[in-house]
């Protein structure tokens, strides 16, 4: 448990708006209700104190959907429609305004997504482009340098396959909805990790040699992609909710996670055990690599997939809420 001090911690989005130092020593919780950031000590688990920060104005935050600080201490705040840069005092800020059409370096028919990513250095950003159309799959991912603001495009077919599992709900000829395919991203030193919640591979771009590996994988305990459902097109809403049950039924590949002590890297995979009545019990799977993404071990482990999560000092930390309390379950490994 973390003690909050006089106040509490912010918790209404789990730990969505939150980000690590890079000595993890510390963690950022922003509360953008105040807006507020919460100073979390993780080394006394404590909440060492709290910096009042601006919704608006010349130090504004924006409406943050993730944070970010990068290795030499900047903190980026990216929202759907621009990037903002603090020092790391948080008395200086650089706003980066995204447009989404009319890009250089895009074709006449491309929209950059709004999908923000900010590299580990806080040097470039990452987002997906492809047709204006919301409806059709993004080609791949545009590489935007924050300096200079040039765009270079890294085509990838991971959009297009995973839009198949796209979900819609259509009523009297029109559509009401539609699920949204993302694909995950985590910056392994200079290496950026790219999969999908649906396969069970990833693709490694090299920042430095603007090269790209294809890493297929092969699991004796899960299967190794999601089947696309017989149907993925409801006509109500409670259609809409029956379809997605089913689909959560299926295997769900979990992002990477780099433990720096031991040098391997870690995933957590879920899938389907077996049905009691009307009720999905699901096993857990963890999939350990080196640093190259070469597959060394899998093996099926008795706790759920985790969600906000990280190494520190060889312990895999996991957010959990205790009765609106911020907590970690820690676990050690000896794979």
């Amino acid at each position: 448990m973390v003690d909050p001090g006089d106040g509490i911690i912010y918790l209404k989005r789990g730990l969505n708006i939150a980000a690590l130092f890079t000595d993890k020593k510390q963690l950022f919780n922003f509360n953008p209700d105040i807006p507020e950031l919460e100073v979390i000590d993780l080394e006394k688990l404590n909440v060492d104190h709290r910096i009042k920060m601006e919704k608006e104005g010349p130090l504004g935050t924006g409406d943050p959907r993730n944070i970010l600080i990068s290795t030499d201490g900047k903190i980026f705040f990216t929202s759907f429609v621009d990037v903002r840069e603090f020092n790391a005092q948080l008395d200086s800020l650089k706003t980066y305004t995204i447009p989404k059409e009319k890009f250089e370096g895009l074709d006449a028919d491309e929209a950059l997504g709004a999908d923000f990513h900010v590299s580990a250095d806080g040097k470039f950003l990452f987002v997906p482009y492809g047709p204006e159309d919301f409806q059709k799959a993004k080609n791949g991912l545009a590489i935007i340098d924050l300096g200079t603001m040039d765009l270079k495009k890294v085509p990838l077919d991971l959009f297009e396959r995973s839009n198949e599992y796209v979900r819609t709900w259509i009523e009297n000829g029109n559509l009401q909805s539609q699920t949204r395919e993302t694909l995950n991203y985590y910056q392994l030193k200079e290496k950026l990790i790219i999969s999908s919640h649906n396969f069970n591979e990833a693709v490694l771009y090299d920042l430095t040699t603007d090269s790209l590996t294809h890493k297929v994988f092969k699991s004796k305990l899960t299967p190794n992609a999601k089947k696309v459902s017989e149907r993925t097109t409801g006509n109500s809403f409670e259609e809409m909710l029956e379809i997605g049950e089913e689909a959560q039924k299926q295997v769900e590949f979990g992002n990477f996670l780099y433990d720096d002590k031991s040098e391997k890297v870690f995933r957590f995979t879920t899938d389907l055990d077996r049905m009691i009545g009307d009720s999905a019990t699901f096993k857990n799977v963890i999939t350990i690599f080196d640093s190259d993404l070469n597959q060394l071990h899998e093996e099926v482990v008795n706790f759920n997939r985790p969600n906000f999560s990280f190494f520190k000092d060889g312990k895999l930390y996991s957010y959990v809420n205790i009765e609106d309390e911020l907590g970690f379950a820690v676990f050690t490994f000896d794979f």
